[in-house]
């Protein structure tokens, strides 16, 4: 319920995990500039919601239920009730220029276009967005995000710095999943700080993967050379069974000490037992995007994704990004049809060098 006078604000976000954690940098400056608005969000994505849906920089969630005229109906009596001063639309939403006009707001702040993978996609009836903020295809989706909210406080004359802050976080644990983490200890036989995570997987895009091969030789050289002590995998149902194969390739002793929980936890368990590891090492995921939000050092190999679009412009524990940028990336394929040098030529030492380059950093930091 609005309180009389105050400021309305509703901003768009209807991605999944990664994507999320990546706007979150913006939503917390939108709420540190305007402390007294109330700030809805709209958002779509289970996952995103999962991410979402503790964060004090929020009021209120307005989730999108489908795609069916009744729903939209219902959105835009909603956006009527709340009297929306702003509606800022973040660069991956495009096509809710006429849900901010039905919906009454009184000015509509949105790029007009933006570019992915080298594909250019337009905004509808952009005659109507009032202020369109700095877009660049050289920065990241965090920093296009933080554009936008920029380009509102702006407008309402509120004193900015030069650069905002555009950390990742995530910081809203549940109670219950602190429970559930001391279960997980004492069922597996491991502490905190005293093992690696591991997310080798993505079952919707194999482009993506890296070979068992070579995570096999990356497991003993965490467990042989750096005095990690067990190995937590994670990811969703669909990677644990290939990380059910992956374990099955390792020697008997890594085995002994491999922990399958792909699929078993929820995603605030999941950034709770990534929060509390040594270590996390993984693929361009929604993992390795908690890992960077919940401050534990990371070691993420990038491949046919977009990195310079994705990587985290800024993070408070050590990050080793491995991109070898070839001529075919980035790319939309979830299966590569070529000869998959982004991930092929990505070698074991490459990401062995990044394992002692985070954890370096964290001995010296601690």
């Amino acid at each position: 319920m609005l309180k009389n006078g105050q400021l309305s604000i509703l901003i768009t976000r209807l991605q999944n995990i990664g994507d999320m954690l990546a706007f979150i940098p913006a939503l917390r400056n939108l709420r540190q500039y305007c402390p007294d608005a109330h700030i809805a969000l709209l958002t779509k994505h289970a996952g995103g919601v999962e991410i979402i849906k503790n964060c004090p920089y929020v009021d209120e969630i307005i989730t999108v239920r489908n795609r069916s005229l009744k729903e939209k109906m219902r959105l835009v009596r909603k956006f009527r009730r709340l009297r929306i001063d702003y509606f800022l639309i973040s660069p991956q939403d495009l096509g809710r220029v006429p849900w901010a006009l039905m919906g009454g707001a009184k000015k509509i702040i949105g790029n007009k276009k933006i570019k992915y993978c080298q594909v250019t996609k337009k905004e509808k009836l952009t005659s109507f967005i009032d202020i369109e903020p700095k877009y660049s295809t050289d920065a990241t989706e965090t920093e296009n995000c933080a554009s936008v909210v920029r380009a509102a406080l702006e407008d309402m004359n509120i004193d900015l710095p030069n650069h905002l802050d555009l950390s990742y976080e995530y910081s809203w644990f549940k109670k219950e999943s602190y429970d559930e983490f001391a279960d997980l200890m004492g069922k597996y036989h491991f502490n905190k700080h005293n093992y690696a995570v591991i997310a080798p997987f993505s079952a919707k895009r194999s482009s993506k993967n890296w070979s068992n091969e070579k995570w096999a030789k990356i497991c003993e050289y965490l467990i042989k050379e750096k005095n990690i002590e067990k190995l937590v995998f994670a990811g969703g149902p669909a990677e644990g069974i290939m990380i059910n194969g992956l374990i099955a390739q390792l020697t008997a002793n890594i085995q002994e000490v491999s922990i399958n929980l792909a699929g078993e936890t929820s995603l605030d368990l999941s950034a709770l037992i990534i929060h509390y590891s040594n270590i996390f090492v993984g693929l361009d995921s929604g993992p390795c995007h908690l890992a960077s939000a919940v401050n534990t050092p990371a070691v993420v190999l990038y491949g046919p994704g977009d990195f310079n679009r994705w990587y985290p412009p800024e993070t408070t524990a050590p990050r080793h990004n491995i991109y070898l940028g070839v001529d075919c990336s980035p790319c939309d394929y979830k299966d590569c049809p070529v000869a998959h040098d982004c991930m092929k030529l990505i070698t074991v030492n490459d990401c062995i060098f990044g394992i002692d380059e985070v954890l370096k950093d964290k001995d010296e930091q601690e």
